[in-house]
């Protein structure tokens, strides 16, 4: 055989095999961006569906506060409210002068009633005082005065006797 038709052939089959490849090859790169671009519009759509809660949704804090109160608030709507709280209303207005503004008592029963409640836990409490002093770092010494209080008031576990032995 003739080297010239040997080294025809040969780009013959190369061609040939490029030309399967991009055949094989573009196909699946436009299906990986169709599902690609699918998958970015299901995105965009769950996000339109979720919409964010505005201030404007929210209940207001006295309502909010009110909820948490009530001893009946299962332990998943308790840690709800006091994200709600914290999201929207952790920013208690500024001191007046040396005095605490008014609205800081409602923190303060807040925290009490908080701690009062039968279905919170440390966490909970820590996470509502470490978002008020982040928030409100004028009112460190009477925000650590409120969490004494309200942990002071938290009702003490019932002792037990001990049994006695004969």
């Amino acid at each position: 055989m003739d080297i010239k038709v040997l080294i025809g052939i040969i780009i013959v089959l190369l061609i040939i095999l490029l030309l399967l490849l991009f055949l094989v090859v573009l196909p699946a790169r436009r299906k990986k961006k169709a599902q690609e671009e699918a998958a970015r519009k299901k995105a965009q759509a769950a996000k339109k569906q979720k919409k964010e809660l505005t201030i404007y949704d929210v209940e207001d804090f006295d309502t909010l506060r009110a909820k948490v109160r009530r001893t009946s608030l299962s332990k998943e709507e308790l840690e709800e409210t006091i994200d709600l709280i914290i999201k929207y209303y952790s920013k208690i207005p500024p001191k007046l002068g040396i005095r605490t503004h008014p609205e800081y008592d409602k923190y303060l029963d807040l925290m009490i009633a908080l701690a009062r409640h039968p279905q919170t836990d440390k966490t909970l409490i820590l996470r509502l005082d470490r978002a008020l002093h982040k928030a409100n770092p004028q009112y460190k010494l009477e925000l650590n005065e409120a969490l004494r209080r309200a942990l002071n008031a938290r009702t003490p576990p019932p002792i037990r006797k001990k049994a006695q032995t004969v």
